[in-house]
């Protein structure tokens, strides 16, 4: 830990990750900066300034006197970087820079920063390693490439000690139905909760990494306390797993019928995926501790509050 009151600044600190690791640097001791353009939850004892990424000057004023940022604030909607490319661009590539040039003006040496699988594009390979290629299917992927590429270059240029975390399927209690990333959980246990059929694109074979947040809020401390990284490092379980799978798993958690409604396969979508973690144990002592069962009872158990999504199994 780099020591009691030592102020850790969050880009997008009121999102669904952002909340989560806010909530854990105020529980390690750290002094919290919330930069955002929604207040963060109430009750939290972060400090809050409405800015956006996008106002380089008043970014700098914000990082002043931080010891370092973690960088979350981003647009995640892959269609609309498809509909929208400049705009996507501005926030996640212009957006990183304005955060970038802010902290290496107010003298911040360390930013950790939430980059993501989708700079993969289809896997030719598993699992996917950090040397796999990159070739980004949308604007979206094509930026975050980008951004880190100028994250983990300010190391050299500008002696800071950044770090670049590509986020595989993470998940979580809080989380919207609309994410990218795992919305499929949080649609899956809506469904459950009302109980209607859940529905799985395709054959329900196509596989992704699913990460619990907690264990990425731990690999975003241990990036912040570390040292830098020249690597961009894979954040995930290391563990691949079916939709149809998480879904079997949910419903047997509930006490559910597994019945789905199988709907047609969705243009575009990656067949196959799994982290390779290596690195990221290496580099920064990570470990996913949250295993996926017990990460679903948890997101169920806290959706259901007085148990509604439970059901007795027939």
């Amino acid at each position: 830990m780099l020591g009691v009151d030592v102020v850790i600044v969050v880009t997008g600190g009121s999102g669904f990750i952002g909340a989560h690791l806010c909530e854990r640097l105020l529980d390690d001791g750290y002094g919290v900066r919330v930069v955002d353009i929604v207040p963060p939850k109430s009750g939290t004892k972060a400090e809050f300034a409405r800015v956006s990424v996008l106002d380089a000057a008043r970014l700098t004023k914000i990082l002043s006197g931080a010891e370092g940022v973690v960088h979350l604030a981003a647009l995640i909607d892959v269609s609309a970087s498809v509909s929208d490319p400049f705009s996507d661009f501005s926030v996640n590539a212009a957006g990183t820079m304005n955060v970038l040039e802010a902290a290496r003006h107010a003298g911040v040496k360390k930013l950790a920063f939430a980059s993501s699988a989708a700079v993969y594009g289809e896997p030719v390979r598993l699992p996917v390693d950090e040397e796999h290629p990159t070739a980004p299917l949308s604007p979206y992927g094509a930026a975050k490439l980008a951004a880190e590429r100028y994250v983990l270059l300010y190391n050299s240029l500008y002696g800071m000690e950044n770090t670049a975390l590509r986020l595989f399927n993470v998940y979580g209690e809080g989380q919207n139905a609309s994410s990218p990333y795992s919305g499929v959980i949080t649609k899956f246990a809506n469904a459950i909760s009302e109980g209607s059929r859940p529905m799985i694109f395709g054959d329900g074979e196509q596989t992704r990494d699913f990460v619990h947040v907690d264990d990425v809020c731990d690999a975003f401390v241990r990036a912040i306390e570390g040292q830098g990284c020249s690597s961009p490092l894979n954040i995930a379980s290391g563990v691949e797993t079916s939709v149809r799978e998480l879904l079997e798993t949910m419903c047997g958690i509930c006490g559910a019928d597994f019945s789905p409604t199988y709907m047609p396969e969705r243009k575009g979508e990656i067949a196959r995926s799994v982290a390779d973690i290596k690195l990221a144990r290496k580099r920064i002592g990570y470990a996913p501790r949250m295993a996926l069962s017990q990460g679903l009872r948890e997101l169920l158990e806290a959706k259901g509050g007085a148990r509604s999504i439970f059901r007795p199994k027939k």
